[in-house]
């Protein structure tokens, strides 16, 4: 079937190619009218015959003749992650308001997938870049940074790179607040389970459960068992066993993954929260609600997360707004999961 072209329009609606061209290339008002040199029911009809006819303009065309694209990446770590899908999906609907369409990869924690990915878009002229960086990837984001593209650092961050903007979570504070609620309850023999990936957010969720039972007077009972993304269901049910072994009473678990990992390996091993081990978790999850008590977890702003990195990247990209690094602050959701340990 032969495509229709501008100038099958143009020919039907008996006007010029440069006036279906000055049409199909306008942006409707807030009035919704469209914003163009061109009477508004002449417009109306152009736009009425190129829908008859099925006509799509040609947007690596359009791309090429204005500079942009109106397209974003957004490549999480995993976008089935309960996280990352969560705010993608307020990435998506704010980069709708702006006119951008969004696209979508994922590294799967891995650097070369990402360089990868990266490489692409610099052949398709996107506009604007959020990512989840993961370990080793800096070299390939400096790349897309080198190459003007705007970047939004997404959770993570890439200590000393200022030529990006940032929105992350203070994850500091969300160990701390984890590790003091558990000890506020009575529990001293307080432990992590954490992912060996050396990322900022997890590196400084560590530092404030370590920072917190030390000022406790804890820091005998500090321990961070780490596990890799992709072997930790293997692992868990042996970390477990130990745990109990040495007669750990908590556990600060400070990713989803690996919150559901531990909770669902403990129910099947016959174990409970908090009478076996009290448990604070991350993010919100249906497996919280598996246990006869509610297991208490730190909560991201995944709106405010998803949408204030729409805000950065389309400032930049229009070159309006200065590069800048927003910290959220996290929510503890209390569960009985951390009720108060029996003497």
């Amino acid at each position: 079937m032969k495509r229709v072209t501008i100038k099958d329009v143009a020919r039907e609606a008996n006007v010029s190619v440069t006036l279906v061209s000055f049409v199909m290339n306008a942006k409707r008002g807030e009035n919704g009218r469209l914003d163009c040199p061109v009477n508004p029911e002449t417009a109306e009809r152009v736009l009425k015959v190129a829908r008859e006819l099925g006509y799509r303009r040609n947007e690596a065309a359009a791309s090429l003749r204005s500079g942009r694209s109106n397209a974003i990446a957004v490549i999480p770590t995993d976008i089935s992650n309960r996280f990352f899908s969560g705010v993608s999906r307020y990435i998506e609907s704010k980069a709708s308001e702006y006119g951008y369409t969004v696209f979508f990869g994922s590294s799967d924690e891995k650097a070369s997938k990402l360089e990868s990915i990266l490489s692409a878009l610099l052949s398709y002229n996107i506009d604007g870049v959020i990512v989840a960086p993961v370990k080793g990837s800096r070299p390939a984001i400096q790349r897309l940074v080198d190459a003007g593209i705007p970047v939004v650092l997404l959770d993570r961050d890439i200590e000393g790179m200022t030529d990006v903007s940032k929105v992350l979570l203070d994850d500091f504070v969300a160990g701390r607040m984890a590790t003091r609620v558990l000890i506020e309850n009575g529990y001293r023999k307080i432990e992590m389970i954490s992912y060996s990936l050396g990322i900022s957010s997890l590196l400084e969720r560590e530092k404030g459960y370590a920072d917190t039972m030390k000022a406790y007077g804890l820091e005998e009972f500090i321990r961070i068992a780490h596990t890799t993304y992709g072997s930790r269901e293997e692992d868990v049910l042996g970390l477990i066993k130990d745990a109990q072994a040495r007669g750990t009473e908590a556990f600060f678990l400070p990713t989803y993954s690996l919150s559901v990992q531990v909770l669902s390996a403990m129910k099947d091993m016959g174990l409970g929260t908090p009478d076996d081990f009290a448990v604070v978790g991350f993010d919100n999850s249906h497996v919280y609600r598996l246990f006869s008590n509610t297991v208490a977890h730190i909560r991201q702003p995944l709106q405010a997360l998803g949408e204030t990195c729409v805000e950065l990247i389309h400032d930049m990209i229009d070159g309006s707004g200065a590069k800048q690094t927003i910290v959220l602050k996290p929510t503890l959701i209390p569960g009985g999961s951390v009720q108060k340990r029996k003497p």
